[in-house]
């Protein structure tokens, strides 16, 4: 059974505890949203398979409460786009994924088996993403276009795919978070040219000291996750977690 329940730091994030048990091990990690990806559900699923005694608090906050919350706060790790910091953080690379564009329904560029900067010119663009400087570089090189069109950049994917549906604009985003929202009324084309990705990272503290054995496990499932194919590897693990049984009259539930 999964239980959630509202952490006080931050703007309202949401921490949930997975693998509820007489464990004597806890890791705290904190996640942006704009890695909540089939990659993670797999990690988590993989850590649940391996390592059932160890339980998990996850918590979704704005990257800067994640690396202020690792720097003088609660977390063992977190797990947000790469980027630049001046705090004192650790950083390994977890993995990475392709940037797509993402379209409505019926939209006239759905006739391109792959978009080019030609296509996308008369379009209002939105970034689905907060990319790094340097991934930012290389997506306006393959647009053809210069920094200006990188000021459209929403603080959601959700809130981007609203837009794209009602045809206000075409969205950039990871290609698999668009194959996941087709029902939310958009559809990913890949970019024509060079492929252009977003980088996930695991940050930790580096003023805490020696790490447990139970982060380093989790940093090295993570990493697996980053060299493999992540449906087959949650189809895979997925058979190896044990039901659990919940009463009709307790669902779970998110607290914000």
């Amino acid at each position: 059974m999964i239980r959630s329940l509202l952490s006080g730091l931050g703007s309202s994030p949401i921490a949930v505890f997975m693998n509820i048990s007489s464990s004597t091990s806890i890791l705290k990690i904190a996640v942006s949203s704009d890695v909540l990806s089939p990659k993670l559900a797999t990690l988590l699923a993989l850590q649940r398979a391996e390592e059932p005694d160890t339980q998990v608090s996850l918590t979704e906050v704005p990257a800067v409460d994640l690396f202020q919350g690792l720097n003088n706060g609660p977390y063992d790790a977190g797990i947000t786009r790469r980027t630049s910091t001046i705090l004192p953080l650790s950083t390994l690379p977890l993995w990475r994924e392709e940037l797509a564009v993402a379209m409505p329904l019926r939209s006239p560029l759905l006739a391109h088996g792959a978009i080019t900067s030609e296509a996308l010119r008369d379009y209002q663009l939105i970034y689905g993403c907060t990319p790094s400087n340097e991934t930012m570089s290389r997506l306006m090189d393959v647009l053809g276009c210069d920094q200006d069109r990188a000021s459209s950049t929403v603080t959601s994917f959700e809130l981007m795919a609203v837009l794209v549906a009602a045809g206000y604009c075409i969205g950039i985003a990871p290609r698999s978070r668009i194959l996941q929202a087709r029902s939310s009324g958009i559809v990913m084309r890949p970019l024509a040219g060079n492929s252009v990705w977003v980088e996930t990272d695991i940050f930790q503290s580096a003023g805490k000291g020696k790490t447990t054995p139970a982060i380093e496990r989790f940093i090295r499932r993570a990493q697996t996750i980053g060299e493999s194919d992540c449906h087959e590897t949650l189809s895979r693990v997925t058979h190896h977690i044990p039901h659990e049984q919940q009463p009709a009259d307790s669902p779970t539930s998110a607290t914000r």
